[in-house]
């Protein structure tokens, strides 16, 4: 019963899909944000962008407190040369391992783009789709279980691109996202994205080594539905393979949410999440019997005018019927030109 209720609440939302017109939210759309700014005034010898973003929550599950900053980065993206395009960005929230002083650098990579072609190398996101994958943490209040395996979601890749009128079709090979540092394991990865009126969508065939000549398969499929300049409904599948043996919806992970532009200083959203892997099927992301669900509503709040720069946050969410959590905090966005 439980999963006839989570599959309905997963696809109601597809009801609400009509007129036209996007609710862009943080930069979750992270190729969106290269081809914007690579294309921006590439006649100039240097343009460069600073941004701050920082969160802190105050957590309440069930009866326990817990008060932290638990996002904090710096990010600076422009441009030195016309058709070079470079972006850096440093998270202060996570930590330095193995001796390696990049493990905390989620983008470090330069790009060249002339006439709707481009080459990007260095260390950027895994190319896997869907709107959850690829938000910035700062945007995301209920997270996954999917998400707590992703250690390697930032790695060292070469990316292939070809930018068309609504669409851009993206190639890439990378360390595997089983590797959360540069090692001998590979991923390859096909990657869609672009809008069709209503409809946006970040679509993804993906081949991850999980030890070396064995490979998962993945199949993302993100699909965003914007109601005019008032709302968006988004739909997501995250389907994990194993060539080896027949795994069709034994190893998924599916999202659904929506958010709405309530006035011009309050979002209301709502968001449901369900993570599912039978025993036995070969696939690091998620412990075997893995059966989760979670579902949750909250407000954002912009208390200075006509600017996103100061968010007040009020969220609550249930895990498995079991957990409850209250979050209440406040994030600051800063750019510097």
């Amino acid at each position: 019963m439980k999963r006839i209720f989570l599959l309905f609440f997963f696809f109601l939302p597809l009801l609400l899909s009509a007129a036209p017109a996007p609710v862009e939210e943080g930069d979750g759309n992270e190729a969106v944000v290269e081809k914007e700014a690579a294309a921006k005034e590439e006649s100039k010898k240097f343009d460069w962008h600073l941004n701050l973003r920082g969160r802190v929550s105050l957590a309440t599950e069930n009866r326990d407190f817990l008060f932290k900053c638990d996002y904090l980065r710096v990010q600076l993206t422009g441009t030195f040369a016309k058709h070079f395009f470079f972006r850096f960005r440093q998270r202060f929230n996570k930590a330095i391992t193995d001796g390696n002083y990049l493990s905390a650098t989620d983008y470090l990579y330069l790009s060249w783009r002339k006439n709707d072609w481009e080459i990007l190398g260095g260390k950027t996101y895994v190319a896997c789709g869907g709107f959850e994958y690829q938000a910035t943490s700062y945007d995301i209040y209920i997270r996954p279980a999917f998400f707590s395996g992703l250690s390697g979601m930032y790695n060292y890749a070469l990316n292939g691109a070809r930018h068309f009128k609504n669409e851009t079709l993206w190639l890439q090979v990378s360390n595997s996202l089983y590797s959360n540092r540069a090692s001998n394991l590979l991923g390859y990865s096909i990657l869609l994205q672009g809008r069709q009126g209503v409809w946006q969508h970040s679509w993804s065939v993906n081949a991850f080594e999980r030890a070396k000549g064995h490979y998962n398969f993945y199949v993302c499929l993100g699909n965003r539905f914007h109601i005019g300049e008032i709302a968006f409904v988004d739909l997501g599948l995250v389907h994990r393979l194993d060539l080896d043996r027949p795994t069709f919806f034994k190893d998924f992970s599916a999202v659904t949410k929506f958010k709405v532009r309530a006035t011009e200083w309050m979002r209301i959203f709502g968001k449901a999440t369900w993570d599912y892997k039978q025993s036995g099927i070969e696939d690091p992301m998620l412990p075997d019997g893995t059966d989760s669900w979670q579902a949750g509503c909250g407000l954002e709040f912009f208390p200075v005018p006509h600017s996103e720069m100061v968010r007040l946050h009020l969220v609550y969410f249930n895990r498995d019927g079991a957990l409850n959590c209250v979050l209440a905090g406040v994030g600051l966005n800063l750019d510097l030109r």
